[in-house]
């Protein structure tokens, strides 16, 4: 039996949301669309902050599988694109199988001229927060992207940075994800949305500030497909991932390449990347989960606390019992 297959053009909030109205239904009320049907429920508010920049909070529980491709528009109405997965993960690499890779929360900036695929699993439920600049307001507002990404939007190559989520961006997410409960009336929602998110991109652009700079960000879309299912690759377990050398054979890459290229959009060595993951998924659980030490250690793949312990410092600058005590 074939899936549904959904096909957005890339573009603003708006045109988005224009498009699965036309196709799906649904009502757009006070900044929020929502439609609700046998296939998913979906609620997307969203509000422009000013000409060029908008905000969405999404909310999208499919009812049976899915396929979803978001087609880049390279041509026109091209935007950059700040996207945070509360639940779930968007850029996820694997579209049609790998049915147990693991959701990962991350976040990612890319141009909206990529194109990618993802199959949306029955019964998942996503959430992310999307802030979307247009082409024309980065380049009259936004200098300091151009300084440190050159003209993002000049060439037909494909590019991406993606992070992990932080704990200090999780918090983030889930105030906003939580505004119904807190009972906000419409301004001082609306006023939460717009200062989390611009902490939000401010944390992610302090990281990203970390990184070394080269002039080759720009990948073929091809390539970009492939890290991406080599990041699903090394985040399906948490104990022993796949090593370089085997993942360049699998995919296709020479192993000088895919060090490089997996550098560019991610920032570091897989090893690390990986290593990564696993701490910050840790201090999100440690600061959330009531849970000892000694299960979140084996949770994410220690069997040594000690190893664990010895990690976690390293990279926060306090022990796990210390971080846990604040």
């Amino acid at each position: 039996m074939e899936i549904p297959h959904i096909k957005i053009k890339e573009g603003s909030n708006y045109d988005l949301i224009l498009q699965l109205q036309s196709l799906y239904g649904g009502s757009i009320k006070d900044q929020v669309y929502k439609v609700s049907d046998e296939l998913f429920d979906i609620e997307i508010r969203y509000f422009r902050l000013s000409e060029g920049i908008e905000i969405s909070l999404n909310t999208i529980s499919f009812k049976q599988d899915h396929r979803v491709t978001f087609i880049g528009n390279k041509e026109e109405n091209r935007h950059l694109c700040f996207r945070f997965s509360y639940k779930g993960d968007f850029m996820r690499g694997h579209p049609f199988d790998h049915q147990e890779t693991q959701l990962t929360e991350g976040m990612a900036i890319f141009d909206t001229a990529l194109t990618f695929d993802v199959l949306m699993r029955k019964d998942q439920v996503h959430q992310w927060l999307g802030v979307r600049a247009s082409s024309e307001v980065i380049k009259s507002n936004f200098l300091i992207f151009a300084d440190y990404f050159g003209d993002v939007f000049n060439t037909d190559k494909t590019w991406m940075i993606y992070d992990h989520m932080s704990l200090e961006i999780h918090l983030l997410l889930k105030e906003l994800f939580h505004l119904k409960e807190l009972d906000k009336p419409a301004p001082v929602a609306n006023s939460l949305i717009i200062a989390r998110s611009s902490e939000a991109i401010g944390l992610f652009y302090e990281r990203i500030l970390s990184r070394e700079v080269t002039n080759e960000k720009f990948i073929h879309q091809n390539d970009l497909e492939a890290l991406l299912q080599i990041k699903d690759d090394i985040l399906s377990t948490f104990e022993h991932p796949p090593s370089l050398e085997e993942l360049a054979q699998e995919y296709g890459f020479s192993v000088s390449k895919l060090r490089r290229d997996f550098k560019n959009v991610f920032g570091t060595s897989l090893h690390r990347f990986h290593q990564n993951y696993r701490l910050e998924q840790a201090k999100i659980s440690l600061s959330t989960k009531n849970m000892t030490i000694t299960e979140i250690s084996r949770m994410y793949g220690y069997k040594s606390i000690s190893k664990f312990s010895f990690a976690f410092k390293k990279k926060f600058g306090k022990s796990p019992s210390e971080f846990q005590n604040l």
